[in-house]
């Protein structure tokens, strides 16, 4: 196991939650805030990086759990903050950021994956023709669940940034990776976790690789632009995962006759950890955007003129949106910068005849 597995992940989100009721429960809750600062500091080196095609240092769902939990932090320091550094200082948002995390804690911890594969299935073709229908239905499905995943996680960024101004969507886009000023001065714990939910979506793109500003930024302009038009979110990763052309290619491979059985049955079987790994990756990503949205509402209590507001969250939910559609990429075999997982079609690739591979 990695550095920053789910046990650590238990062990730090499990303090983070005490020393927050500590707070909420305090009549002095200043004296709970050195308590609430330590459990909130990460517990090893964030600084994640990705070479395409070399060893990460770390298992990239140990680092994206990391990852969550640095989003996390940020909003519980932000939610005390709004507990305890503005004029008119309210607790719902701190129990809000605790509730969140409890709530995320099972998925992240042990991923709950009994809607994808029947458990324990395993494929035992009696004969070839069955091999390949097997082959070709478990392809499909292991398709359909990167893309539905992912619609769900697009569809749920979306509707967080028709809230904001196109203009600074687009802007935010741009900007990925990218510092910018902060003009309003906030509170000691509000600017704590402010400047951790930076690190934490630096973080994130560290993690895809050294290339992943630009084809993050490529990626969800496209799809900006495409669900701006009116385009459906499942038309749109369907594409751009192509699932379209991966089921022709596997059709192709289908027909030819120098097919084994048991090589057709060994690659059906390669689709079950695939389509799992997948889902317990989105998982991590979705307890991100679930952190992100409640750090939107805080932000919103302050009630300042903060131009590096909307810039710092369009980033945060673009940065989302770009690790989605990069790690489906990477799944569904559709090429990119990541090579985390050996994707669907490259599963389908490897059963095809030496002459035809590729093709």
């Amino acid at each position: 196991m990695g550095y920053y597995n789910s046990a650590a992940y238990l062990t730090q989100t499990n303090r983070l939650i005490a020393s927050g009721r500590d707070l909420l429960a305090a009549a002095d809750k200043s004296a709970k805030i050195p308590d609430l600062e330590k459990a909130a500091m990460p517990a090893g080196n964030h600084a994640f990086g990705f070479s395409p095609g070399a060893a990460s240092s770390a298992d990239p769902e140990d680092s994206l759990r990391a990852i969550l939990f640095d989003v996390q932090s940020a909003n519980v320091l932000i939610a005390a903050g709004i507990a305890t550094e503005i004029p008119q200082p309210t607790s719902s948002p701190l129990a809000q950021a605790l509730d969140q995390i409890e709530e995320t804690q099972p998925g992240a911890a042990s991923p709950v994956i009994s809607y994808l594969f029947a458990s324990g299935s395993v494929v035992n073709s009696p004969d070839l023709v069955s091999a390949k229908k097997s082959f070709r239905t478990d392809a499909q499905f292991s398709l359909d669940r990167v893309v539905t995943d992912a619609v769900d996680i697009i569809g749920s960024v979306l509707e967080q940034l028709k809230k904001l101004d196109p203009a600074q969507v687009v802007d935010a886009i741009e900007n990925l990776g990218k510092p910018f000023e902060q003009a309003v001065a906030v509170g000691k714990l509000l600017q704590k976790g402010v400047d951790k939910l930076k690190n934490a979506v630096q973080s994130l793109l560290n993690l895809l690789g050294g290339g992943a500003f630009e084809e993050v930024k490529k990626q969800v302009s496209e799809i900006w632009t495409k669900l701006t038009n009116g385009e459906y979110a499942r038309d749109i990763l369907a594409w751009l995962f192509g699932v379209e052309q991966t089921m022709s290619r596997i059709d192709t491979i289908l027909v030819s006759g120098s097919l084994d059985r048991t090589e057709l049955d060994s690659a059906s079987n390669a689709f079950r950890p695939l389509t799992d790994n997948f889902g317990n990756r989105m998982s991590l990503i979705k307890g991100m955007l679930g952190a992100v949205v409640l750090i939107t509402g805080s932000l919103a209590l302050l009630h300042v003129v903060a131009p590096w507001l909307p810039l710092a969250l369009a980033g945060a939910y673009a940065a989302l949106v770009g690790a989605t559609v990069v790690i489906g990429m990477n799944y569904a075999g559709a090429g990119g910068i990541l090579q985390w997982a050996k994707g669907v079609r490259e599963i389908a690739e490897s059963l095809a005849p030496a002459s035809a591979a590729g093709s």
